[in-house]
């Protein structure tokens, strides 16, 4: 186990996403263009006409991801993660009207009508994601 310690309250930054925007390309941009390195995406809800994920669907000791598609709407209920080094790693939970879903955000997510999320920076940190055996990543100073 490894931990780093950063000083929080930097600066928080609130985004509103509308109908047609990319969720993960958006939060990408806002990382580039706030020049934010380190953060922590503190709440988001919204709606979302197409969710793309994956999700872990073994034990094995090299993941073995599944890739899910789905469209149709959807309430955004979450995103949780953190932004390393300029990369956002995130995880959501959406919903249907009849089943509950969680995984890791990928590309291609589009907003339905809004999404709003805030991102708290983070100061005082100097660390990266490096990976290991498959596609297990661990923090490391940089």
């Amino acid at each position: 186990m490894k931990y780093f310690t950063g000083t929080a309250g930097k600066r928080v930054i609130v985004v509103n996403l509308l109908r047609g925007d990319k969720l993960l390309e958006s939060i990408r941009a806002v990382c580039g263009e706030a020049g934010i390195r380190y953060g922590i995406i503190t709440s988001a809800i919204g709606s979302l006409q197409r969710v793309h994920f994956h999700r872990v669907v073994s034990l094995a000791e090299v993941p073995e991801d599944e890739y899910v598609v789905i469209e149709r709407p959807m309430e955004l209920a979450s995103l949780q993660g953190l932004i390393v080094d300029g990369n956002p790693h995130i995880h959501m939970v959406v919903s249907d009207t009849e089943r509950t879903y969680t995984g890791h955000l990928e590309e291609g997510t589009v907003v339905l009508y809004l999404v709003e999320l805030s991102i708290l920076e983070l100061d005082g940190l100097s660390i990266t994601r490096k990976k290991l055996k498959g596609n297990a990543v661990y923090f490391d100073e940089k």
